[in-house]
């Protein structure tokens, strides 16, 4: 038969990370009807592409280099904004769409 410790045996202590949560005082919802979405106000960091962000018109003219760029960033916004209980903006959206469609356009993927 097994008996019990003489201590009794206690869960290891979890420490979680501090979450910043918006106030109350945010602008009002925008035209778009996405009030509160952190991607409308902008990218934390300068890896992503906020809808409010500029976007260049004439994708078939920036250099190979200069749109994988705008791929990435696009990307990552578009995983940012999965985050969100509305999901990835519409402009976003479209966005990935264009860059991916030029990117297709310029030749085909090579295995590597």
């Amino acid at each position: 038969m097994h008996s019990l410790p003489a201590t009794p045996v206690t869960a290891p202590t979890v420490t979680l990370p501090t979450v910043a949560v918006l106030g109350g005082d945010a602008d009002p919802a925008p035209a778009h009807g996405r009030a509160g979405l952190a991607a409308d106000a902008g990218p934390a960091d300068e890896t992503a592409l906020a809808p409010a962000e500029e976007f260049p018109e004439g994708l078939e003219e920036l250099p190979l280099v200069e749109l994988q760029v705008l791929h990435s960033r696009v990307t990552r916004q578009v995983e940012h904004e999965h985050l969100s209980p509305e999901g990835p903006h519409p402009l976003t959206r479209d966005r990935q769409h264009d860059v991916t469609a030029e990117l297709a356009a310029r030749g085909p993927l090579r295995a590597g």
